[in-house]
């Protein structure tokens, strides 16, 4: 069963959810990691052990595959630029990343009639699960 790690990106921190399975058959792995912050985006010791710690995390779980939920580049809803400084640290891994735009994740989750209070994970996790359960629907 491939394991996959859904990422949800906001101001300096990544977010954590880990799924084993298949698109009808998987489960929630519980992680001891479920969020990541790069304290200080400038200095370049902090940035590589947050990478190191990413890769770690991928490592230590398995992940074969990781989403991240894409952030727009321009306009109003733009994402910060710390956000895409953890995007690209996160795309140096050996895991395979895919992008996964919003609107592509509200529609699986709202197909799916997902009711994120009856899951066992915190708010601040919402967003990484949406990511995951839409990447382990399209490796189905």
């Amino acid at each position: 069963m491939p394991r996959i790690c859904g990422i949800d990106l906001d101001k300096n921190e990544a977010r954590f959810v880990v799924l084993d399975g298949h698109a009808r058959d998987f489960e929630l792995v519980r992680t001891t990691l479920t969020r990541l912050v790069l304290a200080d985006p400038k200095s370049q010791g902090e940035v590589r052990h947050f990478q190191i710690a990413v890769q770690n995390f991928f490592d230590e779980n398995r992940i074969v595959t990781v989403g991240i939920r894409e952030r727009l580049s321009k306009g109003r809803m733009k994402g910060g630029t710390i956000t895409f400084k953890l995007e690209g640290l996160i795309q140096t891994c050996r895991q395979e990343v895919v992008l996964i735009s919003p609107a592509t994740i509200r529609k699986a989750i709202t197909a799916a009639n997902i009711e994120f209070s009856e899951l066992p994970i915190s708010k601040f996790q919402y967003e990484a699960y949406g990511v995951a359960y839409c990447l382990i629907g399209m490796s189905a």
